[in-house]
Order: C-alpha cells, then structure tokens, then sequence
C-alpha cells in the first residue's frame, strides 16, 4: 500500500488545574473533560447524571467517553422494542454554537445517511457510524446539540503491540470502502483517521451492555468552584468488544466489523477548509505546507494508520531541535519513508513551501539513519518472520 503515500492527541492530565485566562480564576480539577470550562473558552460540556432523562426519549445509563468538544453517554430509549441501547454524543454549548460556522457534524451525518439510501449495494456506509436521531437539550450552559448513534465498542489500545496482518487487513479495507463512500458519493473529507475514531460494531448489544465491568460512578472534583447547582465528575466506561490479547489471537477477522466515526471536522470537498487538519504525526504533507488539500489527506491519514495498526508504533514521530521544527522534522523523514521526492511543480506554490524548501526545491534539512517503509516493517517484524507478506500487502 506504499501507492497511498505516494497519491498522496490534545492529552489532558488526568486532573489538571486551568487558570482561565484574563480572568485569573482556577478552575476545579476534573478526572476527563473540564466541566467548569466556560464557554466562551471553547467549553461548555453537559453535566451528564447517571439516571436522569436527557429527553423524554433518552435515559443516561453510563458514559462511554468524551472528548474535546464532546461527551458520549449510553442511554436507553423508553418504550422501544428493537432498539434498547443508543450512544448519544453530547456537543458542547460552544460547538453547538458554532455548528454550520466552523462545523457542520450534523449536516453532514444527514447527507452520508441520505447518500447510503441512494448507494444501497456499496459496502461503504455499513462502515459509517450513522445517525439515528437528533435533538438539543439545554443545561447550565445553554444548548446542547445531541447526536444519537448506535451504540459501539472501543477499538483496543495498541500499547505498542501491532496486531496481526490478517486483522490489519480486514480494518484498512473497511476503512477504504468507508472513505470511498465519503470521498466518492457523499464529497465529503473526515480529516481526523485515528484509532480513537474507529469503532467495533457490536453483535449483541443487550448482552454487551449486560456484561460491562463495573460502572460509570460520579466523583466530587478536587478544588471545585462552587456552582449552581452542582456538578459531578462522572468516569468514562466505554464498551469493549476484544481486549488487545484477544483482538492478538483473533482467528476468524470476519467477526470484526468496525466503522469510522466523529465527523466534528469533517468538510465538504468543495467547502471551506481549514489550514491545519489530522493528528499531528499522521499529517498529510500538503496540509504541513499550507497547500490546498482534499480527499487524499485522508488517504496519507489511513496509510500511516495502517502503519501504527500493523506496528504499535508511528510511522512518523515529529520532534523539534534546536534548529528545525516538529513539522520541517516531519517533512524530512517523508521522502525516504515514501520513497518519493517532493514534486517541486505541486508543492511550490504552498503558503510554506519557502520555509522548508530551497529555492531548487531541496529540503533545507535532512535527516540521516531513516529507515524506508519497507525496512522499517522487517526492523519490526510485524509479522514474526512473514515480512516479506506485509510488505507486498502495504505496496501494492
């Protein structure tokens, strides 16, 4: 798969003390996402209690998980008898307020549902979290948009331990039938590929749910501020199909279906884009450059994903120094790793192309010792003496 490079994690401590700035007030230590955090500095999560309705449909049953802009909770649905179990994702009150400005998470959901009607034979959208249902609720913190999904299971941590060819196979061609549907029928760019966003489809839901260990449990924060009413951190508990031993020894990949999910970033190819986009190690070289960018940003994504999935570790580790930048780091290791030079005609005209490139088109660093893909899979011995198979799976 070598030819995908060719077409070619904010962390938060577990408790950690902000000072909002200009104000000068500390906020409460939280274990996951700042619930003090105001929103006119990008916050505004919804204080989710275990048991309470978040509409007259949906009843809290656990958190499954959170991030920047977010909250996932499990909820059951009152008086349904096929489906008992949803995933609500719970935006913020300044990410509901920007929705349509900065983001569209909502819209574009609706176009991939309304597109998989018209593409019932493409397996693509089978790979797609998709959108049952929508709504706002209000809080302390004003309006919440909700995006109600299936629920799912998390996809194993790697630890640094790949995963078997044969599972490694059956993730990237679901994932490339799910960006084809994206790319092809929806014209729709996700922009953010990353384990964190790749989700296990569940056989049994009731079952899973059944079987979870322990529960989500709320917890007083350290230093809280005082606040009315009061509010409780409350443990992320999300569902998990295999553990990383088990997804190790999985024989039958057929039993593996995962689906690519969080659309918060998402663009539409011919909208408006963003300067920086994607985790910064999976970062495409054209968004680094200030280039124009579409669907094969996604693509690089998936290709060094593959890497991390096959490896436990990242294709590219961007790393300052006392004269260079992560990003001219990053960019330095790519021709090698690629095994392709830039291509001085494309890249040119980026917004940054003088301040990593020579007026020749040289790369105004170089990196020495990097290791080509194909070496850097036998280095790891991904698949226990069966490299040359990895190989010839990653560059054809």
């Amino acid at each position: 798969m070598l030819n995908i490079f060719k077409f070619l994690r904010p962390n938060f401590k577990a408790f950690s003390t902000r000072v909002i700035p200009k104000t000068g007030r500390t906020q409460a230590q939280w274990p996951e996402e700042p619930l003090d955090l105001p929103v006119d500095h990008n916050g505004g999560f919804y204080p989710g209690i275990l048991g309470n309705k978040i509409n007259p449909k949906y009843t809290i049953v656990s958190k499954l998980g959170w991030g920047q802009h977010s909250s996932v909770w499990l909820a059951k649905q009152e008086g349904a008898l096929e489906r008992r179990y949803v995933a609500v994702k719970i935006l913020t009150a300044h990410a509901t307020e920007v929705q349509s400005q900065l983001s569209d998470e909502l819209g574009l959901l609706q176009l991939a549902r309304d597109s998989a009607k018209q593409c019932r034979s493409s397996p693509g959208p089978s790979h797609i979290v998709g959108l049952l249902d929508s709504f706002e609720v209000s809080s302390i913190n004003g309006r919440h948009l909700c995006l109600v999904h299936e629920p799912m299971g998390r996809f194993p941590k790697l630890d640094g331990t790949g995963l078997p060819l044969s599972v490694v196979k059956v993730v990237a061609k679901q994932l490339l039938q799910a960006l084809d549907f994206l790319h092809r029928e929806c014209r729709v760019v996700h922009t953010d590929i990353k384990p964190d966003n790749i989700l296990v489809e569940l056989d049994d839901v009731d079952t899973a749910v059944e079987i979870m260990d322990g529960e989500s449990r709320p917890i007083a924060p350290m230093n809280a501020a005082s606040s009315e009413p009061p509010i409780h951190a409350i443990f992320s508990h999300p569902i998990h199909v295999f553990t990383p031993e088990e997804l190790l020894k999985l024989t039958h990949s057929s039993k593996l279906n995962v689906k690519l999910t969080d659309f918060g970033t998402a663009v539409a190819v011919d909208g408006f884009h963003p300067a920086i986009i994607q985790p910064f190690a999976l970062r495409a070289p054209e968004v680094i450059l200030g280039s124009e960018w579409g669907t094969s940003a996604d693509i690089w994504n998936l290709g060094c994903l593959i890497f991390e999935l096959l490896t436990g570790s990242w294709l590219f580790a961007p790393r300052g120094g006392p004269t260079w930048t992560p990003e001219a780091y990053h960019l330095a290791h790519m021709p090698t790793v690629a095994q392709e030079t830039f291509d001085a005609t494309y890249f040119g005209t980026a917004k940054n192309f003088e301040q990593y490139f020579y007026d020749d088109g040289e790369l105004r660093i170089k990196v020495a010792g990097v290791r080509g893909l194909e070496e850097a899979l036998m280095n790891y011995e991904v698949m226990d003496g069966d490299e040359g198979e990895c190989s010839s799976t990653l560059t054809t």
